[in-house]
């Protein structure tokens, strides 16, 4: 069996390259959903194109560092050079992340929906409590479901090749 030769100069100016591509088609997806949203407003299948490309993408990394066992390694490197570890910083920004929908919903509720200030003061609040209810267990089991599949693939990965 022959192994090639790897001038690893070479690969790492590549997997820079790389990286820079990544980064250059990430900014032209969010250039062009920010550009449709003020020219043509916010419908979803005007920018489903740029929203698949963002998303699978990001399903894409996390399936593959969790397969090659790097996931958990990554999240220990992030762990001990943080003060918050990834775990608190997940279920803060699920947290964070219901909170500011629910107050966006609530505004919209009372502004849109309202005829009197009582009546606006109750829209928004029971909107906002009920959009709290629904929405933060949703966005924190989105945050931590995938965070902890994803480390506990990465683990199982990680012990396999251990073994090997």
């Amino acid at each position: 069996m022959k192994s090639k030769i790897v001038d690893e100069r070479v690969y790492q100016a590549q997997n820079k390259i790389y990286r820079e591509i990544y980064i250059l088609i990430m900014v032209i997806t969010l250039a062009s959903i920010v550009y449709k949203y003020f020219t043509i407003g916010v419908q979803v299948n005007v920018i489903a194109t740029e929203l698949i490309i963002l998303l699978s993408q990001a399903v894409y990394y996390l399936y593959r560092s969790a397969r090659m066992g790097i996931y958990s390694a990554e999240v220990e490197m992030h762990d001990n050079n943080s003060k918050m570890p990834a775990v608190k910083k997940n279920l803060l920004g699920g947290t964070l992340t219901g909170i500011g929908i629910s107050l966006f919903f609530g505004f919209h509720s009372a502004l849109s929906y309202a005829d009197t200030t009582s009546q606006a003061l109750s829209y928004f609040f029971l909107v906002f409590f009920i959009s709290l209810i629904i929405y933060i267990p949703f966005f924190i089991a989105f945050l931590m479901i995938p965070h902890l599949s994803a480390k506990r693939l990465s683990e199982k990965a990680e012990e396999d090749e251990l073994k090997r």
